[in-house]
């Protein structure tokens, strides 16, 4: 019939729960390692090794930890049997801690904390009395006395108007504990009762029932979550004596400890029924999750891992059942509400400091996402796919003959039609302002453009491109 053209819009956000011929041009029902934020397409930045010696432990590993202190970050790494702490001076990752009995990070707290005068890092672990580590002398010791009350076995802590919360007991399943106040020669390690005042003291109350056993805390501006493993509370006031924990009355999957984090004052989590987020009142679930969906369903989150960095939220989980350790990250965009996944590596837990997202690999390496061309040597893979296109004629066909586009670097662009598969490299030119025009191969009445990266070889594709075709009546 006639050439005609066709122009490709900005890249957008992965969405998979659509048929594809229900999906926008800028939508993709296949993407990983893709940077769309500014509508052209480029690999994400990548990550190098904080130091270049790997943890070596001999079980599966469970947790890691970034302590930022004003001497330094010291970092720690947690396997199911050992607590390590990189030694910079010997440049060893030392033996720390041995567990009684083995760990599993999603019953596993770290907490910042003030006893005193002196700056802490709390660690519980859910097998034995939390651990108290001093920065000064490198070394750990039991956090609470039992004079004190504060010797429990706990799994979580966390610091809500200036107390000491814990959860967690196998004792007291649904136990909360909280210190006393600190301040006027009273510490966040003494959880007794205090004569002089009520307001002062610490204590416990028991939320709900033993057989709905607390699975986490985390502390808002305002109030306390009480997650269990079949409900939710919430725990409102200052000070003991105006202390009320209320039922939250919302109905959601209920998420691991790990599988948190709090952005601008709301809680974030993810399930297998999707992504949930606290607003302060109650639980809603993010419709935008629902892109996602087909990936959950084959998902294993029994592992996963989550981070807050900027105003992205990073989950790593595991992609299929019988993974040893989390492949797949979910980054979500909270202000554009997009979502991008990443592969090519395992993270068998996440952390950010100072700005930074660190990961702990399933190989034992502890990396930060600095922007590097890779993964830490590895090639940073970049596939993103366009919906299937009919351009409103499925019953024409189209020849697929060019597309013109400006750039950098070289990309691999294969076509899928009903026609067939063809596939060609280019290089964009050198020369500013110039454009590159990519002869293609393929024809059907349906096809599928996809463009990937060479080698792991960086590369950036600006939008909008031109896509030259031939459109031909079938005949009949």
């Amino acid at each position: 019939m006639a050439y005609q053209t066709m122009t490709l819009p900005a890249f957008g956000s992965v969405r998979m729960d659509l048929c594809e011929g229900l999906l926008k041009p800028d939508m993709s029902p296949e993407a990983y390692n893709a940077d769309t934020r500014s509508g052209a397409l480029c690999p994400v930045g990548g990550f190098s090794r904080v130091m270049q010696e790997t943890v070596g432990a001999e079980t599966p590993y469970e947790r890691m930890y970034v302590y930022a202190t004003e001497q330094g970050n010291r970092y720690f790494a947690a396997a199911q049997d050992m607590l390590y702490l990189y030694d910079a001076t010997s440049a060893i990752w030392r033996p720390l801690y041995q567990f009684e009995h083995d760990v599993r990070g999603e019953r596993m707290d770290f907490l910042k904390v003030r006893i005193g005068t002196l700056d802490r890092l709390l660690i519980a672990c859910g097998s034995e009395p939390m651990l108290s580590f001093d920065p000064e002398t490198g070394t750990v010791d039991a956090f609470g006395t039992e004079e004190k009350r504060s010797y429990r076995t706990v799994s979580y802590a966390e610091l809500y108007f200036g107390r000491l919360f814990a959860a967690g007991d196998p004792a007291a399943p649904s136990r909360l504990y909280w210190s006393k106040a600190p301040g006027g020669g009273r510490t966040i390690d003494d959880w007794r009762p205090d004569d002089a005042s009520e307001n002062v003291s610490g204590g416990f109350v028991d939320v709900g029932i033993d057989d709905d056993p607390i699975t986490g805390l985390f502390a808002l501006s305002n109030q306390l979550l009480i997650f269990k493993r079949d409900s939710l509370y919430r725990l409102l006031g200052d000070r003991p004596s105006n202390y009320r924990i209320v039922t939250v009355d919302a109905s959601f999957r209920q998420p691991l400890h790990t599988a948190c984090v709090r952005y601008a004052d709301r809680l974030f989590f993810l399930t297998d029924g999707g992504l949930y987020f606290y607003d302060g009142q109650t639980v809603r679930k993010s419709q935008a999750f629902r892109a996602l969906e087909p990936l959950l369903r084959m998902a294993n989150l029994g592992g996963t891992r989550v981070a807050a960095c900027d105003d992205t939220l990073y989950f790593a989980i595991r992609s299929r059942y019988g993974a040893p350790y989390n492949d797949t990250v979910i980054e979500y965009d909270v202000l554009r509400d997009r979502f991008m996944l990443r592969r090519g590596f395992t993270a068998a837990d996440l952390c950010t400091v100072h700005g930074v997202l660190h990961a702990l690999t399933g190989g034992g390496k502890l990396v930060a996402f600095d922007g590097n061309t890779t993964y830490d040597g590895d090639p940073i893979d970049v596939v993103y796919k366009t919906p299937l296109l009919d351009l409103g004629r499925k019953d024409a066909n189209k020849i697929l003959l060019r597309l013109t586009a400006c750039g950098t670097g070289r990309i691999r662009v294969r076509t899928d039609a009903d026609g067939g598969v063809c596939e060609t490299t280019a290089r964009f030119s050198t020369v500013p302002c110039s454009v590159t025009e990519i002869p293609l191969r393929g024809v059907g009445r349906v096809f599928r453009l996809t463009f990937s990266s060479v080698n792991g070889e960086p590369f950036r594709l600006d939008t909008p491109a031109t896509l030259l075709f031939d459109l031909q009546k079938r005949p009949g």
